[in-house]
């Protein structure tokens, strides 16, 4: 019923409530054998019907029941006649309009191969089945590759270019006084659509920022983290060689050599020294999700011999804040070396005890003498955008990229 309606309501471009509609059909049923009624629901052919026919208000309903109960008590004869295929004609020529172009399913394909199969199960479905099978194929197609977009999710390494804007593809001197000069973050392997000649930098030796594109989640935590993780051990070196002690106490999954030495180890590759998180594509996290945080942080702070700083750019949820905050992210105890984001706003301050001949007395001259006694000023007030009792969430990546060179001695 709700499927049939929603096709309706983007045909004659409206909308409906899909809670309505059940309270509706659910009232109707709980109430009706009370007065000898049958089981109600949607009518697909007498919608499209009427649909066809240009109905605009619910008042049709009275319309075709008056009509209704005229032909059960008076027109049988006269509708005895009347074949199925003429009936079947007049609802085909009615749901003609349902049926989807070879333009839009050409769409369908172009924006979403894998949404364009789910929409063939269930015509398929539909046509050599019936319709609700068809829809609870189509639904059951639509959750499985939900679930798959999540668990599978990919995560991004950025990397900083700097631009500026212009109207003529000219060269423009970024120390002119008036170039419009900016860094922009764009992934390290271009996969956005970012001119293939570009070539994004990582900010700093040893420091990462890693781009989450999807919600934080126990489906795809380790996903994005195994990657992560990966990756930076690829491109840095472990601080020190044995980190083990021993041999027993030496993991089973480690890849050996079983005695590492110097020459094991590039000496050209940087220290892990920060990690950037871009959680602005993250709408939530849970505790599964921050517990496997929490260990990869703890196997990265050993694999560094050092306390790694995580900063947090774009964190929007206050439940996903909060829960980073629980886990022991985005503040630290000691002394912490971090930029904030500030802005000017102005205060209003009374003027009663205005002396004469002050700046301020100056300032009211052109105010009525009943004014006077409201008379105000503007103090202009330095205010954070984001609590500074958490050093490492920041309002963008500017903001911590440069803290982190201020906390590193980078800059």
């Amino acid at each position: 019923h709700i499927s049939i309606a929603k096709s309706f309501a983007r045909l004659s471009n409206y909308t409906i409530d899909p809670n309505q509609e059940l309270i509706a059909i659910g009232l109707t049923n709980i109430f009706g054998p009370f007065f000898g009624g049958y089981p109600a629901t949607g009518s697909f052919s007498r919608t499209a019907i009427k649909a066809k026919a240009g109905v605009r208000t619910p008042l049709a309903g009275v319309v075709t029941a008056i009509i209704v109960v005229i032909a059960i008590y008076a027109l049988p004869p006269v509708f005895y006649y009347i074949s199925n295929a003429a009936l079947a004609a007049v609802i085909i020529h009615a749901v003609g309009d349902l049926i989807s172009s070879p333009k839009s399913i050409k769409m369908f394909w172009k924006v979403s191969p894998c949404e364009f199969v789910i929409f063939w199960i269930g015509v398929l479905v539909s046509v050599f089945a019936s319709i609700d099978n068809g829809i609870y194929a189509s639904v059951a197609a639509s959750a499985a590759l939900l679930l798959f977009r999540i668990a599978k999710a990919h995560g991004r390494f950025v990397g900083v270019v700097k631009v500026y804007n212009t109207p003529t593809l000219r060269p423009v001197d970024a120390n002119e006084p008036d170039s419009d000069t900016r860094n922009v973050f764009v992934p390290l392997d271009r996969s956005n659509g970012v001119n293939p000649a570009v070539q994004p930098r990582e900010p700093h030796a040893g420091v990462f920022i890693y781009r989450l594109n999807e919600g934080y989640l126990y489906p795809n935590a380790v996903h994005f983290t195994d990657h992560m993780v990966r990756e930076i051990k690829v491109k840095t070196r472990p601080a020190v060689i044995n980190p083990y002690g021993s041999l027993g106490e030496r993991p089973w999954n480690d890849p050996g050599p079983r005695h590492k030495s110097e020459s094991d180890i590039d000496p050209t590759l940087p220290v892990l020294r920060a990690i950037i998180l871009d959680f602005s594509g993250v709408s939530n996290v849970d505790v599964t999700s921050l517990q496997n945080l929490i260990d990869v942080r703890k196997q990265l702070d050993r694999y560094a011999d050092a306390h790694i700083a995580w900063h947090f750019v774009g964190v929007k949820s206050p439940w996903a804040r909060r829960g980073l905050l629980a886990s022991g992210f985005g503040s630290e105890n000691g002394v912490v070396k971090s930029l904030f984001t500030v802005t000017n706003v102005g205060v209003s301050q009374e003027k009663d005890d205005v002396k004469p001949g002050s700046r301020d007395e100056e300032f009211s001259v052109d105010t009525q003498p009943e004014d006077k006694l409201g008379m105000t000023s503007m103090d202009t007030m330095v205010l954070p955008l984001l609590s500074i009792d958490c050093p490492y969430f920041h309002i963008d990546m500017d903001e911590a990229v440069r803290s982190v060179e201020l906390e590193l001695g980078l800059k």
